[in-house]
């Protein structure tokens, strides 16, 4: 099966999302840049199974999630957060605190608007605290 076919067309393609999972990781490494462009509103109907798939992601999606923690899109952001961080493996989120601290204590005027603040609080008390 093509890495392409498991990524979706448009924002209803769900069956791409069903091959992508038949597939798994790592074999979808490839493509965690493209699959992550689905989880930017989490109102599409692709948006939560991609997220819930790329919660099973190893060590490997972490710099794709720092890229996106470090830009410029807060609600994607946002998204990113509660509906794939938040439910990372324990070992890869792990590589993240420092992302989601400096979102928690340094926001910018963005990040406040979006509560992504908020998100990465909820991640750091929920997920790791001491």
């Amino acid at each position: 099966m093509s890495l392409r076919a498991c990524i979706p067309k448009d924002k209803h393609d769900v069956l791409a999302l069903e091959r992508a999972r038949e597939l798994g990781f790592p074999a979808l490494n490839p493509v965690l840049p493209d699959l992550l462009e689905w989880v930017q509103d989490l109102n599409w109907p692709v948006a939560q199974p991609t997220a819930s798939l790329l919660a099973g992601a190893g060590h490997e999606i972490v710099p794709h999630l720092q890229q996106i923690l470090a830009g410029n899109d807060a609600d994607w952001k946002y998204w990113i957060l509660n509906a794939v961080i938040a439910h990372l493996k324990q070992d890869v989120l792990l590589a993240l605190q420092g992302d989601i601290t400096r979102l928690a204590t340094e926001p910018g005027p963005e990040d406040l608007a979006e509560e992504v603040n908020i998100a990465a609080k909820e991640i750091l008390a929920a997920r790791l605290s001491e």
